[in-house]
């Protein structure tokens, strides 16, 4: 069985990330798997001929001229090049599966015949300020969200969509250049055409926003393209044959973040998960209170979005600053 891995680089992107990135997919478990992987870096992103010295023999690099699209231009080029693959795996720079991530994806997917997309729960790879330690603690919820979908059969979002798809879905979608959040409009379409996607018991990690201004514009990206799956798909999530569990789900995920501060009351929920983020009972409190506070941001960037929305301004994509993880 092929499995294809493709990981976008931006310009942005420090060469020892990209080198940990390398490390981190070599050394994944891939018994009984053919495993090849892209790594996709956008025109300006250094001294690209350097990582050929790091590269392991099934690893390859494709250099474009611009930075078209992005991440979905990036999976739209070298889906064009891939050959021969069954499974496709995305990732970004900053992915750290488990070692068991691919295999029990592929497995997921081999055993259930309408799943088209596998992935699991996130974790954070940089606790190392208050900010990453909260931003853990939302992860957390987001794991308990993916595994009620899982339990109700109902919509799952995997943020970045970060995880293994069937290659014949993929070459089947274009992955749409010009909106804020591919991810969202992909998944989408998943469910829209009958099919799901599947949570595995496998995690992936990934950075968290350093900094309240690089959280901030992650943040009215994503709920720009939620402000936007609502638009383009209401009118055909609400007329498909699709189960009603899905299209509840998939109302209440694109909806209930614009409204974060009305989950403050499930914060005592993740108390034991705070405590143990945390080295010390002035620690605790801090991220305590700081969930709280995240929670009100997190409802001021869905009002920017929409206020973007509206007025019909582009959500600009920005570079976060990475750790050396």
């Amino acid at each position: 069985m092929k499995i294809c891995a493709i990981v976008p680089i931006a310009p942005s992107e420090p060469f020892t990330l990209v080198e940990k990135s390398i490390k981190s997919l070599n050394d994944l478990d891939c018994s009984r798997l053919d495993f090849e992987a892209y790594y996709v870096i956008d025109s300006g992103g250094g001294d690209d001929k350097a990582l050929y010295h790091v590269l392991p023999p099934h690893f390859h690099i494709i250099v474009r001229n611009d930075n078209r699209g992005r991440r979905a231009g990036a999976i739209n080029d070298v889906l064009n090049v891939i050959e021969g693959a069954e499974y496709i795996a995305l990732f970004d720079v900053d992915s750290r599966p488990n070692i068991d991530f691919l295999t029990e994806c592929v497995s997921a997917l081999t055993e259930a015949s309408n799943g088209v997309l596998a992935s699991g729960c996130r974790f954070v790879t940089n606790k190392e300020s208050t900010l990453t330690k909260i931003i853990s603690i939302e992860y957390k919820f987001f794991c308990d969200i993916y595994r009620l979908g899982r339990w109700s059969g109902g919509f799952i979002q995997f943020n970045g969509l970060i995880g293994v798809s069937k290659a014949a879905f993929l070459r089947s979608t274009v992955f749409n250049e010009r909106c804020a959040c591919e991810d969202v409009d992909i998944t989408q379409q998943i469910y829209l055409s009958g099919s799901s996607a599947l949570l595995v018991n496998s995690q992936v990690g990934e950075q968290a926003p350093t900094s309240i201004q690089d959280l901030y514009h992650q943040r009215v990206r994503w709920f720009r393209g939620a402000v936007e799956g609502l638009r383009k798909y209401f009118a055909q999530m609400l007329t498909a044959s699709v189960p009603i569990v899905v299209k509840i789900t998939w109302f209440g995920s694109l909806t209930v973040p614009f409204f974060s501060f009305l989950l403050a009351p499930f914060v005592p929920l993740y108390l034991r998960a705070i405590r143990a983020e945390s080295d010390s009972l002035s620690e605790s409190l801090r991220i305590l209170f700081g969930v709280i506070g995240y929670m009100c941001l997190m409802t001021l960037c869905g009002a920017v979005a929409i206020g973007q929305y509206i007025t019909s301004r582009k959500s600009e994509w920005a570079a976060m600053t990475r750790s050396e993880v």
